[in-house]
């Protein structure tokens, strides 16, 4: 049964994969022959302010060269903040501010993005290198007393992080991604969470999601971020500045290919173990209810895969919470990392912004 399961959930991504390539080559070339080549010319915007004015730094891993910023005192206990899709160290932006007093911030990207070195083998893109990256930084650095905060892809690496090198971090923030062992079991259960991922399978194909990322100057990126659908509901979280940085990031040479590799290496993960899928460290799991690309059920199925942890649902966020409510999301995480415990909760907790 084992050979004819793989098969068929091979020709399952083969046919959702070319079904949505499809789609999407066709929409490119109606684009093509009614606006013009001109749809998809190449804009390289500059640097904005707004990303000069940080303590930026390099350090060599084994295979790569991975660029960080870092922010607060040298001797504090660490807040390493991990980014998702698409975005880059900035997106935490409001956690460096808020948290440098107290704690030794630090904001990567993560390989293939931004001014982190990208290989050019989509291989090198696997989950099991991704993990990898997390464990040397930590080492690397000798990073002691470590909350480990991720946001969207990085979270579905710093999940396994906390699973696999469990004695490497003290806590785990997570925002909206589910653990491992809870996404299948909603995919398959959730009709809502099929039609949300139908992205990932557009993105297996090579060249057509590079174009649609750059083409009409960027207008997806806006679109994710910004959008009335899936964008930041306070957008002045979300300035125009910000926008040009999001595009200053994307429009460098080779900017979008590393990141898609990410998905086209997602189903060539490598299964987390079942007698280890329990998360040892203390968790928080901060979700903004109005995901366009999750359903919310995975927060709440995601603790009973932890020891020790504690849902906090924000009404009215976007997938993007950490930049759609940060001033909440700030006092959640300030007060998950100053507690000595959390304690188990078995339902989720609706928290609405007063800010």
């Amino acid at each position: 049964m084992g050979f004819i399961a793989d098969i068929f959930r091979l020709f399952y991504i083969k046919y959702r994969q070319y079904i949505y390539t499809i789609g999407a080559i066709l929409k490119i070339s109606r684009k093509y022959l009614t606006v013009g080549p001109g749809y998809f010319a190449q804009h390289v915007y500059p640097e904005p302010e707004c990303l000069k004015n940080w303590n930026h730094k390099f350090v060599q891993l084994k295979d790569i060269r991975m660029h960080y910023v870092e922010e607060g005192p040298a001797d504090g206990d660490v807040l390493l903040m991990v980014h998702g899709f698409p975005e880059f160290w900035y997106s935490w932006r409001f956690q460096l501010e808020h948290f440098k007093k107290t704690h030794r911030c630090i904001a990567i990207d993560m390989r293939g993005y931004n001014q982190t070195e990208r290989p050019s083998d989509v291989s090198s893109y696997n989950l099991k290198y991704l993990v990898e990256d997390i464990r040397q930084f930590i080492e690397t650095l000798n990073l002691k007393n470590v909350t480990l905060a991720a946001h969207d892809w990085g979270a579905i690496v710093c999940w396994r992080v906390a699973i696999l090198h469990p004695s490497l971090i003290d806590k785990l923030i997570i925002c909206n991604v589910p653990h491992p062992s809870t996404f299948p079991i909603l995919y398959v259960k959730s009709e809502e969470q099929r039609a949300k991922s139908w992205y990932m399978y557009l993105f297996q194909s090579s060249w057509v999601p590079e174009m649609g990322l750059r083409a009409n100057r960027m207008k997806m990126l806006e679109v994710m971020l910004r959008g009335e659908k899936a964008g930041i509901r306070n957008k002045q979280n979300f300035t125009d500045e910000d926008v040009l940085a999001w595009k200053h990031v994307f429009s460098q040479s080779g900017s979008t290919t590393g990141p898609l590799n990410y998905y086209r290496e997602l189903f060539k993960a490598p299964l987390v173990p079942r007698k280890i899928r329990i998360v040892q460290p203390k968790v928080l799991i901060i979700w903004g209810n109005e995901d366009f690309f999750l359903d919310n059920k995975g927060a709440e199925l995601s603790a009973q895969y932890c020891r020790d942890c504690r849902v906090e649902m924000i009404r009215g966020a976007s997938h993007w919470v950490q930049q759609d409510e940060p001033e909440l999301v700030n006092s959640l995480m300030e007060k998950f990392m100053t507690e000595d415990t959390v304690g188990i909760v078995e339902s989720s907790k609706i928290i609405k912004s007063s800010l």
